[in-house]
């Protein structure tokens, strides 16, 4: 919306109508405020009274992280620090081939589809993902180590 204190103030308004009429109110206090190309604007007046904080990019929403430009190989290293973690709880030499494929198939690849479906990875984030499951279904977590893609 426009960075305008009418408008604000009347989308304020509507999300209070819109909590009365439905009985879904919006808590403000856990609202965030990502202002985008607002240089030049007196926010603080703007959003004086507001409760909500204000944010910067990237931000998470979600579970998603958003950006107003490309993500980075870091904005995915949470993602890359799960899928170890999960190796790293399973020890994987004490699993099967078998249950060590299902694994792989079951967490390592469906956990991940919901962040990547919502965002465009490189190609070396999507590698990266690769060659931990690979190194897991193989060898277990005997020889994994945890990478960083910074």
């Amino acid at each position: 919306m426009n960075p305008t204190k009418s408008d604000v103030r009347a989308f304020i308004d509507l999300l209070t109508r819109f909590g009365k009429v439905s009985g879904l109110c919006t808590n403000l206090q856990k609202s965030q405020v990502a202002p985008i190309r607002c240089d030049g604007l007196d926010l603080d007046d703007i959003l004086d009274g507001i409760l909500a904080t204000r944010a910067s990019f990237p931000v998470k929403y979600l579970g998603l992280p958003l950006s107003t430009g490309r993500l980075r190989k870091c904005d995915f290293q949470p993602l890359f620090d799960k899928s170890m973690n999960y190796i790293e709880g399973w020890r994987g030499r004490h699993v099967g081939l078998a249950g060590r494929s299902t694994l792989v198939k079951v967490v390592l690849t469906s956990q991940p589809i919901f962040l990547l479906t919502g965002l465009k990875a490189s190609k070396e984030s999507l590698e990266i993902l690769d060659k931990q499951r690979r190194k897991f279904l193989w060898v277990g977590n005997e020889t994994v180590t945890r990478g960083s893609a910074r």
